[in-house]
């Protein structure tokens, strides 16, 4: 199951309050979902091919109350699968709710962009955008590379939704294609904030969630490596001591040095793979890491002096 299907669903749910509201989501869903198609004897139809069953019976819900008597249609469009349309024909009071919503002009021709008497409040805006993103809206997983897209057939459409969408602050590019158009954002909060206009509230804290456990993967698996390198540094750094500390034993002036060097040599050689913190608290008395570094380096650089700087 799709996220995109999950988001559809949830929107499902979301009833508007209004009349006019409801005109508006119905105008999207047309505008989004819809084909216009002539019959040879003059007769037409317009029908919104729909993916989920539960968004067609909205659809149905939402056309019931302007008396509009619509079909309701299975079928099945390889390779797209089965589809559910909801079909008005060319009675009066279809071409009358046609032009309401926006679909059809005063003289009953097809619009190509959408009517600004449609979506002039702002809830109207939101809830033709919802009806739209339910026609023909789609949105990535969470966690995969982000992309949330209305794709239309027209490219005024398009111009259009992508002015309507930055309205409300959220900026989408368009973008024609072979056989379509899309007006499209790869932003991750843009995605974001538009499932949270558009009211699938439980889908945008789902993204939320797997944004919040992204960045702390990512913080985890940097401070993992960071780790793992500092490991890698302490390891390199006790194995050259181990190897000066022997040198320095094996030269004739070993007996000669600081008793801070040599006790810092042995301690070395025990305790090859401590860090040097922990090193540091087995020396007696325990010492600072400060010191115990201090110590050390002078000990590899005397390692590295000849024979006769030792004597």
């Amino acid at each position: 199951m799709s996220f995109t299907q999950d988001v559809k669903r949830e929107l499902d749910t979301v009833v508007p309050e209004n009349e006019h509201c409801r005109r508006a989501e119905l105008s999207g869903v047309f505008f989004g979902a819809g084909t216009f198609e002539i019959a040879s004897g003059g007769e037409y139809t317009v029908r919104a091919s729909l993916a989920l069953p539960a968004t067609a019976r909205r659809v149905l819900a939402l056309l019931k109350p302007f008396g509009a008597n619509a079909e309701l249609r299975t079928v099945d469009s390889p390779p797209i699968g089965r589809r559910y349309e909801v079909v008005l024909g060319d009675g009066e009071r279809h071409l009358q709710l046609l032009n309401e919503i926006g679909v059809l002009s005063d003289t009953l021709a097809l619009r190509a962009t959408v009517p600004r008497r449609i979506v002039a409040r702002h809830c109207c805006l939101v809830a033709f955008l919802r009806g739209m993103f339910m026609g023909c809206g789609s949105i990535s997983m969470p966690g995969a590379p982000v992309h949330a897209e209305f794709t239309v057939e027209d490219a005024d459409l398009a111009e259009d939704l992508g002015k309507l969408l930055a309205r409300l602050d959220l900026r989408f590019s368009v973008a024609a294609r072979a056989r379509n158009v899309a007006c499209y954002t790869k932003r991750g909060e843009t995605a974001a904030d538009l499932l949270a206009v558009l009211g699938a509230h439980g889908a945008r804290l789902r993204w939320e969630e797997h944004l919040v456990f992204g960045r702390v993967r990512e913080r985890a698996n940097r401070l993992a490596n960071c780790d793992q390198a500092n490991a890698r540094r302490a390891a390199e750094a006790g194995r050259r001591q181990v190897t000066a500390a022997r040198r320095l034993m094996a030269e004739a002036g070993w007996s000669a040095l600081p008793a801070t060097v040599r006790d810092s040599a042995h301690l070395r050689i025990k305790y090859p793979y401590l860090s040097l913190e922990e090193l540091a608290a087995r020396a007696r008395p325990p010492l600072t890491k400060s010191s115990l570094n201090h110590r050390l380096r002078r000990m590899v650089a005397l390692a590295g002096a000849t024979p006769s700087t030792l004597s």
